[in-house]
């Protein structure tokens, strides 16, 4: 999806900022221009004033003495103030006397000022009239306008480059590396704390909330990713645990707890590999609880249970740690698989667990009666051309024979007899 273009906060801020500068230019130089313009006009009109208050008293001698020469010199005199283009007296008895530009008469501006008598100053000897020339006025407006623009363009070019230095300083570095950080944070990299290259002396301001802000969001983020991994770890380990259990159970025989046919069809093949290719012994044991399906007849299944369970505990007995294994192959035969094991020593277990098994193995019954139990046993021993199948079945031979020969015993009773005839 495209983006609209960046519009960085401190330009967007300058342009305002220079937009308000422009209109406080406008208004301050207004109103500067126009109270420049009332002291201006006042301070004029006052320096004509104290022109005429200073001619005045020596036009009045000069009336009265009727000295036309001096009352020339002195209209010389008066017409010497730039802001004066015309001056015309009137005495009393009517003369009259001139000086100036005449054509600024009709544009100018007009004061006039009653002379008083030399001994009399309630009494007047004649009037005095400035043409004031506006030129000059408007000339000095203008200059004090320009000088006021200057002003304050001066002082605004002044904060506004001030305040651009300080907003991209303050406000558009912070934001851009605050930016930066964000999108180029990857999903491990979430420990990584931002720290923003800023001016100490700047005090705790908006952009410290943002980024303690990040910084809590960072800090929440990792506890919740911790607790995520430490959840899935938990459940990949009650999961494992489940696998593990179905997996148990799955080749456990749920009576005996001893391996199932399924477990000895996966890893006996393992086991003969193994043997043949270190050229080590492996022998098996072939076990048959006898009479046991009148046992199931005569006491019922619940007497059979209980036999099965104590037979699987003495085959058990008899089984090295890590090395032996015993598998329900099926009914009430069970079969010992023993690594490192010669034929006589299998012999010997396979004799061991028979004495056990006809001394020991009794079910006492709910009548008083007691329910002894024996087992017959055919042992062999690994060839360098067998397979699982084979083996096993010369195991089932020599157990055939044994039951069919009395039960109760182990067969072949010498490792050298010839296997029994089909």
């Amino acid at each position: 999806m495209s983006h609209p273009p960046l519009q960085p906060i401190a330009s967007l801020l300058i342009r305002r900022v220079f937009k308000w500068v422009i209109l406080c230019v406008v208004c301050i130089s207004s109103l500067q221009a126009w109270l420049n313009y009332r002291a201006i006009e006042t301070n004029f009109n006052m320096a004509v004033a104290d022109v005429a208050r200073a001619n005045l008293p020596l036009l009045s001698v000069a009336i009265w003495d009727i000295e036309p020469q001096t009352i020339q010199k002195q209209i010389a005199q008066i017409l010497k103030n730039p802001s004066i283009a015309y001056v015309a007296i009137t005495a009393s008895t009517g003369q009259q006397f001139t000086g100036g530009d005449i054509n600024r008469v009709a544009s100018g501006q007009h004061m006039v000022f009653e002379i008083p008598a030399p001994a009399d100053a309630s009494t007047s000897v004649g009037k005095v009239e400035f043409v004031v020339d506006q030129t000059v006025l408007r000339k000095e407006l203008l200059r004090s306008f320009i000088i006021i623009i200057i002003e304050v363009v001066i002082l605004s070019v002044f904060i506004f480059v001030a305040v651009v230095a300080i907003l991209r300083r303050d406000l558009e570095k912070p934001m851009r590396q605050l930016a930066d950080f964000v999108k180029n944070l990857q999903a491990n990299q979430l420990s990584t704390k931002l720290e923003l290259k800023r001016i100490p002396e700047n005090g705790y301001n908006e952009i410290d909330l943002v980024v303690d802000g990040f910084r809590t969001m960072q800090d929440s983020l990792q506890k919740h990713i911790a607790n995520q991994d430490a959840l899935v770890a938990e459940r990949t380990s009650q999961l494992e645990a489940a696998m593990k259990s179905l997996k148990q159970l799955s080749i456990t025989d749920g009576l005996t707890s001893c391996y199932n046919r399924l477990l000895f069809n996966e890893r006996m093949p393992a086991e003969i590999q193994r043997a043949v290719r270190y050229q080590r012994q492996l022998s098996l044991v072939f076990c048959d609880i006898d009479f046991f399906k009148r046992i199931n007849d005569e006491h019922g299944h619940a007497a059979g249970d209980q036999v099965l369970l104590t037979f699987a505990q003495s085959l058990a007995k008899e089984l090295r740690v890590d090395v032996d294994w015993v598998v329900r192959y099926g009914g009430e035969e069970f079969i010992m698989v023993l690594p490192e094991t010669k034929l006589i020593a299998a012999l010997e277990v396979a004799e061991r667990i028979r004495r056990q098994v006809e001394r020991h193995l009794f079910i006492r019954m709910p009548d008083g009666k007691v329910l002894r139990v024996t087992a017959s046993f055919g042992v062999s021993e690994l060839l360098a051309t067998d397979t699982v199948e084979s083996l096993v079945h010369r195991a089932d031979k020599w157990l055939y024979f044994a039951k069919s020969n009395g039960r109760n015993q182990v067969q072949p009773i010498d490792h050298l007899i010839s296997a029994p005839a089909e």
